[in-house]
């Protein structure tokens, strides 16, 4: 099973899931240069963000920044996802690319730990704070 198809069944649920709480499924691009999401989902998600308290927003961000995305940060926040199953989702391609080809110590393991680090923290801290 190729990277592509790997990506539709791991993130499909999830992909599910913010089209029954928001009503609009986003849309999937596989170009470095993204496009546009339904205006909809863009309100939905704007709406749920104008709801956080500032603590929450930055956890959302650092999230979403670490991640390289608001579906994934937002899946946390909502409680749909667990930190595993979303560092699951964010390292799936690399992960994938390591079984093929091998993992480059001091590189891709820090890498993964830094990741775990971030997300971990501001999850944590949102559990904390709400």
């Amino acid at each position: 099973m190729g990277i592509p198809d790997q990506q539709v069944e791991k993130m499909d649920p999830l992909l599910d899931w913010v089209k029954s709480e928001f009503g609009f499924k986003p849309a999937v691009y596989y170009s470095f240069l993204g496009g546009k999401q339904e205006d909809g989902l863009t309100k939905a998600i704007e709406t749920l963000l104008k709801q956080t308290d500032d603590c929450e927003l930055a956890a959302i961000d650092t999230i979403a920044s670490s991640a390289h995305s608001l579906i994934i940060a937002i899946g946390i926040f909502c409680g749909k996802l667990q930190i595993e199953e979303a560092i699951e989702l964010i390292r799936l391609e690399e992960d994938i690319q390591v079984d093929r080809w091998g993992l480059v110590e001091g590189g891709h393991d820090v890498d993964a730990a830094d990741l775990r680090v971030q997300i971990s923290s501001a999850t944590v801290f949102l559990a904390k704070h709400t």
